[in-house]
């Protein structure tokens, strides 16, 4: 079922166990299906700990690294807004090595992440994103998070010019 390039850079260079800390992980059919949407828009009716916010930070790192396309996050709060750049971090850390010494982080904090090839990761705990046009936009537990009409119609710039939207 791999079909995009994205797909395919995941399932042949993220050690699945070391990125998840689960012993015998794998890649299940709907989070290929997921990382083979290439659609502008796509929300998801999910259920909850199906491990989607890793898999976008697994897509957001993908798309940094293979297309430098900054991606944003926004999370129902704080400390989930630093989950997901836990899970970009730990993504990254378990790339193959010679992928991974290809590739630099410029900075690295609680918030962000930003790449030598100059792709930046960030998230924000529910408020309305900003960032650069081209940008991917991740809006997480978006049915639970105040002020969800600002945040989506701040985000629609933001993909204006090729990124994509993506609502769980």
């Amino acid at each position: 079922m791999i079909k995009s390039e994205r797909c395919q850079f995941l399932v042949e260079t993220v050690d699945l166990e070391q990125a998840t800390g689960v012993v015998g992980a794998r890649w299940e059919y709907f989070q290929l299906a997921h990382l083979n949407d290439d659609s502008t828009f796509r929300i998801e009716d999910k259920a909850r700990q199906i491990a989607w916010s890793w898999l976008s930070a697994a897509e957001a790192v993908a798309e940094a690294l293979l297309y430098q396309r900054d991606s944003v996050f926004v999370s129902i709060n704080q400390e989930e807004a630093k989950e997901k750049i836990r899970y970009a971090r730990t993504i990254f850390d378990a790339l193959r090595p010679d992928i991974r010494q290809r590739v630099k982080l410029l900075r690295d904090n609680e918030l962000g992440i930003e790449f030598g090839n100059g792709a930046r990761l960030n998230s924000l705990p529910a408020r309305p994103p900003r960032g650069r046009a081209r940008s991917n936009v991740y809006l997480d537990e978006f049915a639970h998070v105040a002020r969800d009409r600002q945040i989506y119609t701040a985000a629609l710039p933001i993909i204006s010019k090729g990124g994509r939207l993506r609502i769980g």
